[in-house]
């Protein structure tokens, strides 16, 4: 690779980042109501005194830890929890700096296997085609129309161009199912077992780990970018009745457990961060370890982040998740069970929303998208609605107005 264009591809992914960007809440989604602040807890001195020393001699910059720890693995899972602008825009800063250290490979939950052509067709492309890359996340999924998500195509195909005849170049795998929708024709339906069989026809998240299998098995190193429900690899998340708290079994058939479970160790978990879902299963509610982290970041103030750093023998490890869903089945829940390594970027409270793509879904691709959702509510839904659908999913803000 030309080294010297480093920069320039840095600069254009933060420059596509922020193109287009649609202030949701000036469109139309203010949500109604003041949401409660939830309190931070109070952290004896000594914690917060250890942390400072930790995070001073062993905190990293986010892509310089993520770099230090292919090191040692093989794979690396980096698990967030979707619509947050800036964790898409980390992967796009990221990808030339996996470039020069010798990692050439991205896999995505957001692009489906069977389009795996068409994502290499992308990236080898002698102009940059945005209408298939729109293509390829409106068929994995027609309400994540997020220009963030679909910039990566972009900055990765950048990289690509500035690479030589003999240089190797950067791949994109897409992991995702091809789930038929279709066979949902009633809210009773997303329930019944028999249409569940006819909409994921045999298709598990062992599919994914197999095309990550297949490039270690290749002798590549792998970065994994999905939500955090998938990036598990020793932690087993629990399966709880939220209405009567009973928990019923431990769920390790996601890809970072199936990988772990074939590579074990070589095979490690990030949580960027992000609130948690509560105890009573309400998504993104509750801070991460029962606030712990964010009252710590809070004290040590703004110097000490963004950074990544590394979740067992630190001050972080033991800390609680009382109040999470993550609690189920464990005597004592604590922080080092749920990821190895963790990268806190800034305060809750400053998170913003992606940027939906107007006329992502549109009158060409209607027929398909009304056909391609989860819930038949979209049936007879127009582009109009689609729009509005993705800038309710976007408008983050609203959740995260509870936390200080």
């Amino acid at each position: 690779m030309r080294l010297n264009k480093h920069k320039r591809i840095v600069l254009a992914a933060r420059r596509w980042a922020t193109s287009l960007i649609i202030t949701v809440s000036s469109l139309v989604l203010t949500a109604t109501g003041c949401a409660q602040k939830i309190d931070l807890p109070e952290v004896d001195n000594s914690v917060i005194k250890e942390a400072r020393t930790y995070l001073e001699t062993s905190g990293m910059a986010p892509d310089q830890y993520v770099i230090k720890k292919f090191q040692n693995h093989d794979v690396i899972f980096l698990g967030e929890s979707h619509y947050n602008r800036h964790d898409p825009v980390f992967i796009q800063e990221l990808i030339p700096v996996l470039y020069e250290n010798g990692i050439r490979t991205l896999a995505t939950e957001f692009a489906r296997r069977e389009d795996q052509n068409l994502v290499d067709s992308l990236l080898a492309g002698d102009e940059y085609n945005g209408g298939l890359a729109r293509e390829i996340q409106f068929r994995q999924n027609v309400l994540f129309g997020f220009r963030e998500y679909i910039d990566i195509f972009e900055v990765a195909w950048t990289l690509n161009q500035s690479l030589g005849p003999d240089d190797i170049p950067f791949r994109i795998i897409a992991m995702n199912n091809s789930p038929d929708w279709s066979f949902v024709k009633t809210k009773a339906d997303r329930d019944s077992d028999e249409v569940k069989r006819k909409v994921w026809h045999g298709e598990t998240e062992e599919d994914w780990a197999k095309v990550v299998l297949d490039a270690v098995n290749n002798g590549e190193k792998v970065l994994v970018y999905c939500g955090m429900h998938h990036a598990f690899s020793k932690y087993k998340q629990p399966a709880v009745n939220f209405q009567t708290g009973e928990f019923y079994r431990f769920d390790d058939s996601r890809v970072g457990n199936f990988v772990f479970r074939a590579i074990g160790n070589r095979a490690l978990t990030i949580s960027l961060h992000h609130a948690w879902h509560s105890s009573d299963g309400e998504p993104s509610s509750v801070y991460a370890a029962d606030g712990y982290i964010d009252a710590v970041m809070h004290e040590l103030g703004d110097k000490h982040y963004p950074a990544g750093f590394d979740i067992a023998g630190s001050p972080f490890a033991d800390f609680p998740g009382e109040t999470s869903a993550y609690k189920y089945g464990y005597e004592k829940f604590k922080l080092a069970m749920f990821c190895d390594g963790y990268i806190y970027r800034k305060p809750l409270s400053e998170y913003e929303g992606v940027s939906p793509i107007e006329r992502f879904v549109n009158e060409k691709n209607i027929d398909r998208a009304r056909l391609a959702t989860s819930h038949p509510k979209y049936r007879d839904a127009s582009p109009e609605e689609f729009f509005v659908s993705l800038m309710k999913i976007a408008n983050v803000q609203w959740k995260y107005r509870k936390f200080k």
